[in-house]
């Protein structure tokens, strides 16, 4: 049986040191030396090493059963989080922090994680399945767990993958605080994007929400939305170019129908366009929708059964 779970992942953080700003990420440090074994058939093998799959992986050694973690990263989105505030028990932590906790977690119970590494296929062999790895490695499981989770989607303009965590984010609610009192962009239409942008008004002096076409978002949301004084909304407009130095200082949008630019002095660039489920190596498998979002039954079983 194939199962899955949606949740993904977590780590990075921004200290400041005497006026000295660096990026720290502690899950490069191995702390054992403990990887998955080819020649072993395990019980379960868990891809995706986000909270989701560090919690499968540990539960299942708890009920006794053989387990190990394969992920690019460790901590998933968590990672793309400075700040973590409210978890259940910590008012506040890093995303290096908590997602350090996971890992130290996972090795307590003595589970093979293998960070590093991409799953790009999944095959059949009788009744037990071959993970194929991008190192042409393989590993083979009794049973699969999917918690790959989904990665944002992005823009695809200049200046988006340069100012990464230097004011292009793409959490409002996790990184929203950190522009508190100055000007942003929202980018989107939805929901998600409407919602933020509501609740960002509260704290920075200025929103610029940047959307293609109509809003897609509720119609309470969009009035209240309309009842913001520091919020100026540009639909028709998309980003054409996210300018700098060391961080975002100003994004270059343009109006579709007339083709104009125009500039906008902004500190943050916050991206709201939906996610895109991280499935591609397993659709020859396993059944998806439209959105190729993997499909489960109330189990979180897939139609692929031992």
């Amino acid at each position: 049986m194939i199962s899955i779970d949606k949740q993904q992942n977590a780590v990075q953080a921004s200290p400041t040191l005497s006026g000295l700003s660096f990026s720290l990420d502690l899950s490069v440090l191995e702390l054992a030396d403990n990887q998955p074994d080819p020649q072993i058939l395990y019980d379960l093998l868990v891809i995706g090493a986000g909270p989701a799959g560090i919690n499968a992986a540990i539960y299942a050694r708890r009920k006794g059963l053989t387990a190990a973690v394969i992920g690019r990263t460790v901590g998933g989105q968590v990672k793309e989080t400075n700040i973590v505030e409210n978890y259940l028990g910590i008012e506040s932590i890093t995303g290096t922090e908590l997602t350090a906790k996971f890992q130290s977690h996972l090795q307590a119970y003595d589970v093979p994680l293998l960070r590093g590494r991409t799953v790009t296929a999944i095959r059949r062999e009788g009744e037990d399945f071959v993970l194929d790895l991008d190192d042409h490695s393989h590993f083979k499981s009794r049973t699969v767990l999917i918690a790959t989770g989904a990665g944002p989607r992005q823009l695809g303009v200049p200046g988006e993958k340069e100012f990464r965590h230097k004011g292009v984010t793409y959490c409002a609610i996790c990184d929203g605080p950190l522009f508190s009192g100055q000007d942003i962009i929202v980018v989107g239409g939805g929901n998600t994007a409407v919602e933020s942008t509501i609740d960002l008004a509260r704290s920075v002096r200025n929103i610029t929400l940047v959307h293609r076409s109509v809003f897609r978002a509720e119609k309470i949301l969009q009035d209240r939305l309309a009842q913001l004084d520091n919020v100026e909304i540009k639909l028709g407009y998309v980003v054409e170019e996210i300018k700098g130095d060391n961080r975002v200082t100003e994004v270059v949008i343009r109006h579709l129908e007339s083709d104009r630019l125009e500039i906008v002095p902004a500190s943050g660039v916050l991206i709201e366009i939906g996610n895109k489920p991280a499935s591609a190596p397993f659709q020859d498998l396993v059944d998806c929708n439209q959105w190729h979002e993997i499909i489960v039954d109330a189990n979180q079983a897939t139609n692929v059964r031992r």
